[in-house]
């Protein structure tokens, strides 16, 4: 996002404030633990939709899914087990 989207933004609607917060990219994620789009939502508890509006770019993940995917990233096994157990 440039300076120019953000002002733009912003005077558009004062209270709004602009995503700053990084990429995630969900696909590499994805990849990197090694399971197609279904597994992977299935394994942690996303819809196999959201996992597909999230790799071709027509939503991005924000707040709490945002959180799971970077422990997600860090630790994949492990969060498995762990929603597993729940």
């Amino acid at each position: 996002m440039s300076d120019a989207d953000i002002a733009r933004q912003i005077a558009a609607n004062p209270d709004a404030a602009p995503d700053m917060a990084p990429e995630i990219d969900v696909r590499a994620i994805r990849r990197a633990v090694g399971m197609t789009q279904a597994k992977f939502a299935a394994a942690y508890q996303f819809s196999v939709r959201t996992v597909q509006q999230w790799e071709r770019g027509a939503k991005r993940p924000s707040g709490p899914a945002r959180t799971l995917l970077r422990a997600i990233k860090a630790d994949p096994e492990g969060l498995r087990r762990a929603l597993a157990a729940a």
